[in-house]
């Protein structure tokens, strides 16, 4: 008995899907694009000032930016306390030394995934499409819009 309910404790322990992102739920109330990179580079910084220019079409989208640097950057700085950030890496399925982003969907999906430079508009497109998304646009009018 006690054999079994360790066995059974390590395995869901050591699975995927607890160190997964987000750890606390199968559906999110967000999308998120996981910024994966080698280090803390030019790369890292230009995507952070472009979420910060297109910070109104992030927010009407419930798009979250996460930035995970192999040499221990991560943006925001508290994401290596709460996940698994090398775990997130295996996960995902990312290749050491490569620049690789992930737009993650309402449903917890894999949606798009690109390199180092990001085209905001092809992504701002691309979730304005998915049937999540037209749904909110229906419900309300975007705050971004002049």
């Amino acid at each position: 008995m006690y054999t079994k309910t360790l066995v059974l404790l390590l395995s869901c322990l050591l699975s995927n899907a607890v160190f997964g992102y987000p750890a606390h739920s199968q559906y999110w109330p967000h999308r998120s694009v996981l910024y994966f990179a080698p280090a803390n580079d030019k790369y890292v910084k230009q995507f952070l000032l472009e979420a910060l220019i297109n910070e109104c079409e992030l927010q009407d989208r419930d798009i979250i930016t996460l930035v995970i640097a192999e040499d221990g950057y991560t943006d925001p700085s508290w994401l290596k306390e709460e996940f698994d950030v090398r775990m997130l890496a295996k996960l995902y399925e990312v290749k050491k030394g490569k620049h690789t982003a992930i737009l993650l969907g309402k449903d917890g999906e894999e949606k798009h995934r690109w390199g180092a430079k990001t085209d905001w508009q092809f992504i701002n497109r691309l979730i304005d499409e998915m049937p999540i998304r037209k749904r909110e646009m229906q419900q309300k009018r975007s705050p971004c819009s002049i």
